[in-house]
């Protein structure tokens, strides 16, 4: 499975410290969420973008990914959460917080490394997940079961 920091930083965040910084804190946001929002298989669920839904094997994937998106967004509601929204959306100001000219974008840039960290820490855990991870047998598994 993914790993809970990216092994690399794309490069439009790697040049700046707090920028990359704030990649691997989103980095590690998403991953926790894909890790720990696994839909099991025949749970009757309802999701806000899809409904009314029970997991199969053919629709895992697209459930697991909303659960997902979902528990990010919902996340942003929370407490924790909270020092990071106030760290970030205060970049642009000095210590006083008063608006900095020269901080200007730096806010703006903190949350998109954010937004693109957990973003690609989802999409890195999702791609590993397997049918056997889901505990959706191959055709060839169940076929050997029934010949048994």
């Amino acid at each position: 499975m993914a790993k809970n920091y990216p092994e690399t930083i794309p490069a439009e965040f790697a040049a700046d410290e707090k920028q990359a910084d704030a990649y691997k804190r989103g980095w590690n946001h998403g991953h926790g969420f894909a890790c720990h929002n696994v839909p099991d298989l025949g749970a009757k669920l309802f999701l806000d973008d899809m409904g009314r839904v029970t997991v199969t094997a053919e629709n895992i994937r697209e459930i697991h990914q909303s659960l997902c998106y979902a528990a990010e967004s919902n996340s942003r509601s929370f407490s924790p959460f909270e020092f990071t929204a106030a760290e970030f959306n205060g970049a642009d100001c000095d210590e006083n917080g008063a608006f900095d000219p020269e901080k200007e974008g730096t806010a703006e840039s903190l949350w998109a490394a954010f937004d693109q960290g957990w973003q690609d820490a989802m999409a890195a855990d999702l791609a590993e997940y397997t049918n056997a991870d889901y505990g959706i047998e191959s055709d060839e598994a169940a076929s050997d079961d029934s010949e048994g």
